[in-house]
C-alpha cells in the first residue's frame, strides 16, 4: 500500500489511501481496524480497473480522534465520507464496508441514494434487522454493553497487559496490531465511543424510524465462523433493499472476512462492483423521441 495522505473534513483530519484509477470504490472499516484492513482487497481492485479510497475513519488509525462520545454519531460519519469524497472528486462510488463500516455504508446507502453505485456489507446487517435482536444475537453481543461505561471499560480493557481484550478478540483480525493501535493517546476511547454514540441501551427506547429502501445493488457477505454477528442479522437485510440484492456465505471464516477469506473476497466484489443498475434508474421513464 502507498502512503497516505490527510485531509480535514468536519473538523477532523482523515488520513486514506487512494490508489489507481477508474470507476472509485470506497472501502471503510470497523473496530479497531483502520484502512490497513483492507490490504489485500486494495491491490485486487487497482488491479480489476478500480479507483481505490480507503479511510481511517474518525477515532481510528492515523485520523483524527475527538474525544467526545457525540463526535461519532452515524450521520456525523456519514457527513465524513461525503465531504471526503467531494473533495476527491468523486460523484458516485461503490461503497464496501465491513463491521461498523458496514453500518455507515448501509446509512450512506438509504440517505445518499444518488451518491451511491453498489453497496457491498460485509458481516454487518441492515441496521433495520438489528433494531429488534433476537436473543442469541443480544448474548453474541454483549461486549457492546460492555463499552458503555466511560473509563470502566478502557480500565478494565488495559489491565493486566490488556488480558480482557485479548480474551475478547482471542486470535482473530489483527489481533497484534491492535493493541499497538489502541495504545496511542485518546485511540481507546474514541474507538469505544463508536458503541457509546450508536448502541447505548437507551437507544432502544427511542421510536423506531421507518428506513428509506436501498436503492443501490446490493451485496451481503457473512461468515460462517463469526462469533459476533449471527446470520440472520444479514440474511434477513434483503428485505430493506429495493435494488438488486444478492447474500453470499462463506463457509471456513469469521468475522474478519477480508482477512480470513481475500480470495474470496476479492472475487465476489470484483464480479458484482458494477454490474447492477440501482432500481431509481429502472424507474425513469424511458424519454420519448
Amino acid at each position: 500500500m502507498t502512503e497516505k495522505k490527510t485531509t480535514r473534513v468536519n473538523d477532523v483530519d482523515l488520513a486514506y489511501v487512494d490508489e489507481g484509477e477508474g470507476d472509485a470504490v470506497v472501502l471503510l472499516h470497523g473496530f479497531p481496524d483502520s484502512s490497513y484492513l483492507w490490504r489485500h482487497q486494495i491491490p485486487a481492485l487497482v488491479e480489476g480497473g478500480f479507483r481505490v479510497i480507503a479511510p481511517d475513519l474518525r477515532g481510528f488509525g492515523d485520523s483524527g480522534k475527538p474525544q467526545e462520545v457525540e463526535a461519532y454519531g452515524m450521520q456525523t460519519i456519514v457527513n465524513d465520507i461525503v465531504a471526503l469524497t467531494i473533495k476527491l472528486g468523486v460523484k458516485r462510488p461503490h461503497v464496501v464496508g465491513h463491521d461498523w463500516g458496514a453500518a455507515i455504508a448501509w446509512m450512506y446507502a438509504f440517505l445518499m441514494p444518488r451518491r451511491i453505485d453498489h453497496l457491498a456489507v460485509l458481516s454487518v446487517g441492515h441496521p433495520g434487522v438489528f433494531a429488534t435482536p433476537s436473543l442469541e444475537q443480544r448474548a453474541a453481543s454483549w461486549y457492546m454493553l460492555f463499552y458503555q461505561f466511560p473509563g470502566v471499560s478502557e480500565e478494565l480493557l488495559r489491565r493486566n497487559g490488556w488480558r480482557l481484550f485479548k480474551e475478547i478478540m482471542g486470535r482473530d483480525g489483527d489481533h497484534d496490531r491492535y493493541l499497538r493501535d489502541l495504545a496511542r493517546p485518546g485511540a481507546l476511547t474514541a474507538g469505544l465511543n463508536w458503541y457509546r454514540a450508536n448502541r447505548s441501551p437507551a437507544a432502544e427506547l427511542r421510536p423506531a424510524r421507518p428506513f428509506p429502501p436501498v436503492l443501490a445493488p446490493t451485496l451481503g457477505i457473512w461468515g460462517s465462523g463469526d462469533k459476533a454477528l449471527l446470520e440472520e442479522g444479514m440474511a434477513g437485510s434483503g428485505k430493506f433493499v429495493k435494488g438488486p440484492w444478492r447474500y453470499e456465505r462463506v463457509e471456513d471464516a469469521g468475522h474478519w472476512l477480508p482477512l480470513d477469506a481475500p480470495d474470496q473476497v476479492n472475487k465476489l466484489l470484483l464480479g458484482f462492483l458494477g454490474t447492477e443498475r440501482p432500481a431509481h434508474e429502472e424507474r425513469r421513464p424511458r424519454r420519448r423521441l
